[in-house]
C-alpha cells in the first residue's frame, strides 16, 4: 500500500532534526508503513529505563498473526531511537481495556518484547530492519500469543439455606390416632421465623388458641396450680442450643406430665413421604439422659399417679424408645373437657417402697463417642513422617554444606587480609610512581626546551660532528679516510687507463707514487689500532 505523500514529508522533516542516519531511518520507517496500513506514526516522549527521556518516533498499531486458522490483529508498539540503524527499536504490546498481557518467553509482564534479532542487532545493525523484524515477530505471535481477553469479574455466589434433616416418624399406633400437621404460616410467607429468646430469661408462655391457630392441634389441658415451667437441665440446654440455630422456631419448655420427646403446640403425626413439603424447619432430636426430666427417686417408680391411664407393656416400650407422649398425655384428636386442678399426691413412705432400684433405660444412656477416622490417622501420619523426613533430609544437606561454606568464609577472610596487605604495600609504590611521574614531566619540559633552542642555531659542519673522543682516535680516522681515498684513486686511474683517458706512461707514473703512499698510510693506520687495541 502506498503511504500518503504528506505523512512522508512530515515524516522526513521530523527525523531530519534529531535522528543521526536520516535516510535508512526514513526508508525502513516508510516500508513498515507500506507493509502494513494499520500501523501509524507520530512523535512521543519515551522515558528510558535511566530515567533519561527523549522524543522519538512512535510508530503504533496492530500487525496481522495467523493463529490456528484464524487471523487477529496483535496491537504492538514501536520506538526508533535517534541512533537508529545502529541501535534496536524498543517494542512492546500495548493491549486495550478488553486485553491483558500474557507473559512468555519473548513477553515480559509489562509488555516488553525481548528476541535474540534485538540483542544481536548492535553487531549486525547494517543487515537488520524493523521490516524484518516484524516478520520475525509475526512468527512468535503465531506460536505464543501476546494477549488474552480479559476474564469477566465472576458474580458472588449466593449462599443457600442448608435444608433440615427430616423429622423422625411415630410409632404406628401414635401416628394413626394423630391428624396430618398442616403447613406453617412462616413456610407459606417465607418469611423467617422469630429470633429465639436470650439466655437467663424465662421461657415463653404458649397461648392455646394461638397453636391451634398455627398447628392446628387440640388445646392443651390447663397446669396443677403451683407448677410453674421448671428450668431443667433439658431447658437450659435448648436455650444455649438455639441461640445458635436461626433456622427453626423455638421449642417450647416442659411441663409436668407433658411429652419428653416434643414441645408444645407442636404435634407429630405426618408421614414420612410429605415431610420435605410441608416441613421447612429442623427436627428436634430427643436430649439424651443429661436433658431430661430431673432425676427422681428409684424407689418412686412403681407409683402411679391417678390421673394415669393404664397401658400396656408393649405401648409403654415403643413410646419410651420413640420419645413420644408419656402415659399422661391425651391423644391430639379427643378434645378432652379442662379437668380440675388437683393438687400433687403425698410423697409416699419411704418405708412402705419395696426394696428394688430402677435401672436406667438404655435410650437415656449417653451416645457413643465418635470413633475416629482412620484414614484421617493415616493421612495424618504419613504427613508427619513426610515433614519428618523433608526435615532430616534439610538438615543433612545444611549440615554437609556448612563445612564447605565454612571453609569459603575462611579462604575469603584470608583473601581479603592478603587484599589488605597489598593494599598497603601499593600505597608506597603508589607514592614512588607519581614522584617519578612528576620528575619524568619536568625532564620532558626540559627536552622539549633545548629541541625549541636548537631550531634557532646554525647547523654544524658534517666534520665537525663526527670527531673522536681522543687525539689518536682523530687521528686514526684520518689516516684510514686518506688511505681509502688513495686506494679510490688507484682504482680511478685503472679505469681511465682502460677507456684511453690517460696514457701507460702517465697511469704507470701516478700509480707508482700512489701506491707508495698508500701502503705507507696502511701500515700507519695498523700501527695506530695496534695501539689503541683495535688490531690484533
Amino acid at each position: 500500500m502506498v503511504v500518503q505523500q504528506h505523512v512522508l514529508n512530515w515524516l522526513y522533516s521530523v527525523l531530519t532534526s534529531e535522528y543521526h542516519d536520516v535516510n535508512r531511518t526514513y526508508n525502513d520507517v516508510a516500508q513498515v508503513l507500506s507493509a502494513y496500513p494499520s500501523l501509524s506514526p507520530r512523535t512521543d516522549v519515551h522515558t528510558f529505563d535511566n530515567g533519561v527521556s527523549a522524543l522519538l518516533v512512535h510508530v503504533s498499531g496492530t500487525i496481522p498473526v495467523v493463529f490456528r486458522g484464524t487471523t487477529y490483529r496483535f496491537p504492538i508498539s514501536l520506538w526508533v531511537p535517534h541512533s537508529y540503524p545502529r541501535e534496536a527499536p524498543i517494542a512492546y504490546v500495548t493491549p486495550t481495556e478488553n486485553m491483558v498481557v500474557r507473559p512468555g518467553q519473548h513477553i515480559d509482564p509489562q509488555g516488553r518484547i525481548y528476541h535474540p534479532y534485538l540483542v544481536g542487532w548492535v553487531e549486525f545493525w547494517d543487515k537488520s530492519s524493523i521490516l524484518d523484524f516484524l516478520a520475525i515477530l509475526r512468527d512468535v505471535f503465531a506460536k505464543e500469543p501476546p494477549v488474552v481477553a480479559r476474564q469477566p469479574p465472576r458474580p458472588a455466589p449466593q449462599q443457600l439455606t442448608p435444608t433440615p434433616p427430616p423429622i423422625p416418624p411415630l410409632p404406628q399406633e401414635i401416628s394413626a390416632r394423630t391428624p396430618v400437621l398442616t403447613q406453617s404460616p412462616h413456610a407459606m410467607d417465607g418469611r423467617p421465623p422469630p429470633p429465639p429468646p436470650k439466655e437467663g430469661s424465662d421461657a415463653p408462655q404458649v397461648v392455646p388458641g394461638q397453636a391451634i391457630h398455627r398447628d392446628g392441634g387440640p388445646p392443651l389441658p390447663p397446669l396443677p396450680p403451683g407448677i410453674h415451667h421448671p428450668q431443667t437441665q433439658y431447658s437450659q440446654q435448648q436455650q444455649s442450643n438455639r441461640s445458635l440455630r436461626y433456622d427453626s422456631a423455638p421449642p417450647l419448655p416442659f411441663q409436668q406430665g407433658q411429652p419428653q420427646g416434643h414441645p408444645q403446640g407442636h404435634p407429630q403425626g405426618q408421614s414420612r413421604g410429605a415431610q420435605p413439603q410441608q416441613h421447612q424447619q429442623p427436627p428436634y432430636m430427643p436430649p439424651g439422659p443429661q436433658t431430661g426430666f430431673p432425676p427422681q427417686d428409684p424407689r418412686r417408680t412403681s407409683t402411679i399417679s391417678p390421673m394415669t391411664p393404664q397401658l400396656s407393656g408393649t405401648q409403654q416400650q415403643q413410646r419410651a424408645s420413640y420419645g413420644g407422649p408419656a402415659p399422661n398425655w391425651q391423644p391430639p384428636m379427643q378434645q378432652p373437657p379442662p379437668q380440675p386442678q388437683h393438687k400433687p399426691p403425698p410423697p409416699p413412705d419411704i418405708m412402705d417402697e419395696p426394696l428394688t432400684l430402677a435401672l436406667p433405660s438404655p435410650s437415656h444412656l449417653p451416645p457413643p463417642p465418635i470413633p475416629p477416622n482412620p484414614e484421617k490417622d493415616a493421612l495424618l501420619r504419613q504427613l508427619a513422617s513426610t515433614l519428618y523426613t523433608m526435615r532430616q533430609r534439610s538438615r543433612e544437606q545444611n549440615k554437609s554444606s556448612l563445612a564447605g561454606l565454612t571453609a569459603q568464609r575462611n579462604a575469603m577472610l584470608g583473601a581479603l587480609q592478603n587484599l589488605q596487605n597489598d593494599s598497603n604495600a601499593l600505597t608506597p609504590l603508589s607514592a614512588m610512581l607519581a614522584s617519578n611521574t612528576s620528575i619524568l614531566q619536568q625532564s620532558l619540559q626540559e627536552a622539549d626546551g633545548v629541541i625549541s633552542n636548537s631550531r634557532k642555531l646554525t647547523p654544524p659542519g658534517i666534520d665537525e660532528l663526527l670527531v673522536a673522543p681522543t687525539v689518536v682516535g682523530n687521528q686514526l680516522y684520518d689516516v684510514v679516510a686518506d688511505e681509502r681515498a688513495l686506494g679510490d684513486a688507484i682504482f680511478i686511474l685503472g679505469r681511465a687507463v682502460e677507456r684511453g683517458r690517460i696514457t701507460p706512461a702517465v697511469f704507470a707514473k701516478t700509480t707508482r707514487s700512489l701506491a707508495r703512499e698508500w701502503y705507507l698510510k696502511k701500515a700507519l693506520a695498523r700501527k695506530i689500532g695496534k695501539g689503541m687495541g683495535l688490531a690484533r
